[in-house]
């Protein structure tokens, strides 16, 4: 793919189960995502 390309959300088009799951992900994606470009400066 591309360096410092990163997806995360609905592009991952992850079918998890209802119950606040899927907000999960993507809260954790976007802060992980977020950490690594931080990071990388």
């Amino acid at each position: 793919v591309q360096p410092n390309m990163y997806f995360a959300g609905e592009v991952l088009n992850i079918d998890a189960i209802t119950g606040g799951f899927n907000f999960q992900n993507a809260w954790t994606g976007g802060f992980m995502v977020a950490k690594s470009i931080i990071q990388k400066g």
